[in-house]
């Protein structure tokens, strides 16, 4: 069996790590935002820039060193840029299977009020305008992940307190299903 990559994408607010954490999948993994928050004295609050620099460069080598020794991995992105995009092709072409499940809510408000929420219990945060364009980079950038992953799901976690709704699948990509989500 060949090792894989585990992706679990999506704008802010999606609930990534609540519906799928990264440290479920059975195998290393790395979440930004924690590792962020731990190098912040346990706070999700007020990161520094420079502690978010160091915490991208840890994610870069964490990537490159499993890829390097055929390890299984997980991890978690927003999907606002190509990053994710040269990883998944590194780790194919050493041999990976590739996994993407992606969520995200009916619209941007739905996003901006659950990051609101999530801030006012002492999580991570941005602002507006920086929210906005990360949803936007983010839809955006979900039909590639369609072509270029192996295996995608795409939720909608809408629904306060239940399960996401499989909203589309893809294998290879071809599409089992249409997504519903606008890039408002």
């Amino acid at each position: 069996m060949p090792p894989r990559m585990f992706v679990v994408a999506g704008p802010p607010g999606s609930g990534k790590s609540s519906v799928f954490p990264v440290a479920g999948f059975g195998c290393s993994c790395f979440n930004a935002d924690d590792r962020a928050a731990e190098l912040n004295h346990g706070s999700y609050v007020g990161i520094p820039k420079n502690i978010r620099q160091a915490v991208n460069r840890e994610f870069e080598a964490f990537v490159l060193h499993a890829i390097r020794n055929r390890t299984s991995f997980s991890i978690e992105t927003t999907l606002r840029s190509g990053v994710t995009f040269e990883q998944v092709s590194l780790a194919k072409a050493a041999g990976f299977a590739t996994e993407m499940r992606f969520l995200s809510l009916r619209d941007f408000s739905m996003h901006l009020d659950r990051v609101k929420a999530r801030a006012d219990a002492g999580g991570h945060s941005a602002s507006e305008t920086t929210l906005r364009a990360i949803y936007r980079a983010s839809l955006a950038n979900l039909p590639r992940a369609i072509v270029e992953m192996d295996d995608l799901w795409v939720y909608d976690n809408s629904p306060v307190g239940g399960p996401p709704r499989l909203v589309m699948e893809s294998e290879n990509g071809k599409r089992e299903r249409n997504c519903p989500f606008s890039r408002g």
